[in-house]
């Protein structure tokens, strides 16, 4: 059965647990930056954090020059053991700013840097028993890895059962890719996003958008994994 989160702040977790939401959706980055205190205030939510996202920050870059694996290993080591204590089972690797090559590097080498940044991950996911949902983004957020497509691709040439794809229906409508993407995915889509595709606004009665092809496309593939609302709105 598919479960339905949405992603936002902590402060909304009493709101959807209400309103019937299986869990809720946070940030890597922001819980792993939180004092300690706040952190053991976290994990009395009323609302299980089931998947996080925003898993690395813009100033510990995965591509380009700049990278310092060290850097890295540590600060996940320590976000993976707080996403774990959340009892978290899925963490979005998107993090576009953390990604995006830089002017005039070379864009092999930056495909081989995220080839083996998802090696570096995958074994400590796997210590965490966490999942890692790489995310395509459009193009106007990050100028490497756009499409279901070509995460698949990433994906299976890392080969790691801790690493899986993550298909977004905003970046998808943006970057022209069909739904039938997620189906191609197969056994390899381990999360899904979903927003109005114009505005990434919340979804609503009346916007004109037929959500049902989403959930028609994923029960068709038997997927029985989590899809997590993001977006923004005036209410």
């Amino acid at each position: 059965m598919i479960k339905l989160g949405i992603c936002t702040s902590i402060e909304n977790a009493a709101s959807l647990a209400a309103a019937g939401f299986d869990y809720v959706e946070l940030s890597l980055t922001n819980v792993a930056a939180m004092p300690e205190e706040d952190f053991q205030n976290l994990l009395k939510a009323k609302l299980p954090c089931q998947a996080l996202n925003c898993m690395v920050p813009a100033d510990l870059p995965v591509t380009g020059p700049h990278v310092d694996r060290q850097a890295l290993s540590a600060y996940l080591e320590a976000a993976y053991a707080r996403a774990q204590a959340l009892g978290a089972q899925t963490v979005v690797f998107g993090s576009g700013g953390a990604r995006q090559v830089p002017k005039g590097f070379a864009y092999k080498q930056a495909w081989q840097q995220l080839r083996g940044f998802l090696e570096m991950v995958g074994s400590s996911a796997v210590r965490h028993r966490l999942t890692i949902a790489v995310e395509p983004l459009r193009r106007q957020e990050c100028n490497l890895l756009n499409t279901v497509a070509e995460a698949v691709c990433l994906t299976s040439l890392a080969g790691l059962p801790s690493i899986g794809v993550l298909g977004d229906t905003y970046h998808m409508a943006a970057m022209s890719e069909p739904l039938e993407a997620l189906a191609q995915a197969g056994p390899l889509l381990c999360h899904v996003h979903m927003a109005e595709p114009h505005q990434r606004r919340y979804p609503l009665p009346g916007d004109g958008q037929d959500y049902s092809a989403l959930f028609k496309t994923l029960r068709s593939m038997g997927y029985q994994g989590r899809v997590s609302i993001e977006g923004s709105s005036p209410d």
